[in-house]
């Protein structure tokens, strides 16, 4: 996405960060030559007025050097808009301008603040010759002091990107990519779903409870299922909408990224949605010194997911 390249020596593989409201997470992978990925990955409480976070975490994830790898971080939820538009007919150098006016309305602050990227969209169907694609927007301040912590802390960045790149990236390795996958990750103010099949993105929901909406109902079996009943509608809605403008046929298996199985959701999706539902453990994906517990997983998920980023930045 927005990319602030530099030189700089490397010491191998890639690192990803991200900054949460509670918790702040790093992540290295490192690509081996057989093929296996080394992981090393932390994440520390998030305290107010702390300046030595970078400190904790180094010490956390042990042989992780901040200055000699490239860093991907990622923009924290709620930071951005994200919009799927139809790309107007224009020539190529105007097509970004045309977008800023073609969302202006949509957006929460003014359009003349906001910085936008697009990412194209694969057609989904053969039927439909329009062009579409996700608009990230967001506030050019939020940009900038997102790039001023990292560099307070003595973090150069490469590059800013978003959480749904970052479990996308995840995703795309697992097999069941091959024939098509949805992914579903719950951060604490909402969910995101992904479907990806061979690689490629082909759609993005968010879902708008999360995990604090959980457990403020954890309590109230009558609230529990509720919540979870609206959460497989949302899912079904979205797979549905898939399935009927994709010539690539239906999803048949739904991966719930680690601690995403909230309120026995698990269940409830394989009930009402007939597909196949398995829980992601990263420990099964990498290498790593030691096994990871599922709250680490969730808590390292978006800095793994910006770790894994694979295309091509400037040297």
């Amino acid at each position: 996405m927005w990319q602030r390249f530099r030189k700089r020596v490397t010491s191998g593989g890639h690192c990803g960060l991200s900054i949460g409201d509670s918790r702040i997470a790093l992540a290295h992978v490192q690509r081996q030559e057989n093929g296996a990925m080394r992981l090393s990955a932390a994440a520390v409480d998030r305290r107010a007025n702390d300046d030595d976070w970078p400190g904790r975490l180094e010490q956390q994830a042990s042989g992780i050097q901040f200055g000699r790898t490239p860093l991907t971080s990622v923009l924290p939820n709620g930071s951005y808009q994200l919009v799927m538009v139809e790309v107007p007919d224009v020539p190529a150098d105007e097509v970004k301008s045309a977008i800023r006016w073609q969302i202006k309305d949509l957006l929460d602050f003014p359009v003349d603040e906001a910085v936008i990227e697009l990412f194209a969209m694969p057609e989904l169907s053969t039927k439909n010759d329009k062009s579409m694609a996700y608009a990230v927007a967001t506030r050019r301040s939020s940009v900038q002091e997102h790039i001023e912590l990292l560099h307070d802390a003595g973090l150069s960045l490469d590059v800013i990107d978003i959480p749904e790149l970052c479990t996308r990236n995840i995703a795309t390795l697992l097999p069941q990519d091959a024939d098509g996958i949805a992914f579903l990750h719950f951060a604490k103010n909402h969910g995101t779903l992904t479907v990806t099949r061979q690689g490629v993105l082909y759609l993005i929901r968010q879902i708008e409870k999360g995990t604090a909406a959980m457990d403020g109902v954890s309590q109230d079996d009558f609230a529990r299922t509720e919540m979870i009943s609206k959460i497989v509608l949302e899912t079904q809605r979205s797979l549905d909408y898939y399935e009927s403008h994709s010539d690539n046929g239906p999803i048949a298996e739904l991966v719930l990224a680690p601690g995403s199985n909230i309120g026995g959701l698990a269940d409830s999706l394989h009930e009402e949605l007939g597909l196949t539902i398995s829980s992601l453990d990263l420990n099964g994906m990498f290498e790593t010194r030691t096994a990871m517990s599922t709250a680490e997983q969730s808590d390292c998920l978006l800095a793994i997911g910006a770790a894994l980023r694979t295309e091509p930045r400037a040297a």
